[in-house]
């Protein structure tokens, strides 16, 4: 399926690894079975007016 509307929102995602056992975090990824990897998406104003609007268009579309 070809989709010619696609929509750029700006945004950083920030990933760090933390030790569950010991609390201690990294940006450096590490592996183990006590390693989680924890993710924030930051969007900026701009994108989430943005975001906003797709999903309204979205939900007026679906409540037709």
């Amino acid at each position: 399926m070809k989709t010619d509307n696609t929509i750029k929102i700006d945004c950083t995602t920030i990933t760090t690894y933390r030790n569950t056992k010991t609390g201690k975090t990294s940006s450096e990824k590490m592996e183990g079975p006590d390693i989680v990897q924890d993710v924030i998406v930051q969007v900026t104003n701009k994108g989430l007016e943005v975001f906003q609007k797709v999903m309204n268009e979205n939900n007026d579309k679906s409540n037709k």
